[in-house]
């Protein structure tokens, strides 16, 4: 197994085509979604987007493992992206998608 890293956001490169969307999907043809990965071992660490949830999670957990599961590393912040497209009228829109993009992760 290699080595764990803590809780970070690294790229996701999603790529319209191999969605088999690219006959729709204008612009974009690819974009970085983002990812987020890791574990949260000592959420006690303000470096992690940790909640007072998450910090009572992992101290049962600490206890009593198979009580509850640690927490987990997910989006604390998204962001839009703007999609250029054909819609069921073949009329050509522009929208902002809200929630396509992670911007940071925490420990919840």
């Amino acid at each position: 197994m290699g080595r764990k890293t803590l809780c970070h956001r690294e790229d996701l490169m999603v790529d319209f085509k191999e969605l088999h969307w690219n006959d729709w999907i204008l612009a974009p043809e690819i974009y970085n979604a983002f990812q987020c990965r890791g574990i949260c071992p000592n959420t006690s660490t303000s470096k992690l987007n940790v909640t007072n949830h998450a910090i009572v999670q992992s101290l049962i957990h600490s206890i009593n493992p198979s009580s509850v599961p640690a927490p987990c590393c997910i989006p604390q912040q998204l962001s839009s992206l703007q999609i250029l497209y054909v819609d069921a009228n073949k009329q050509v829109v522009i929208k902002n998608y809200a929630e396509m993009i992670v911007e940071s992760c925490g420990c919840h």
